[in-house]
């Protein structure tokens, strides 16, 4: 499993984690998707323009 694969199977966790307890404040909550969600997306810009590669092989 890649770096790239790993980090989203991480912040995936988390998210549901946070989003389905009572973890956190409701407040504190949306920002903090918020800022994950920002993370998650420009990891994926990176990965997929800059980097063009995310070891998907084709079939």
């Amino acid at each position: 499993m890649s770096t790239f694969f790993t980090i989203h199977l991480i912040l995936g966790i988390w998210l549901a984690l946070v989003n389905f307890t009572p973890i956190m404040a409701p407040s504190t909550l949306a920002i903090n998707n918020v800022i994950i969600g920002v993370i998650i997306a420009f990891y994926n810009a990176y990965y997929l323009f800059a980097k063009r590669d995310v070891e998907a092989k084709q079939s």
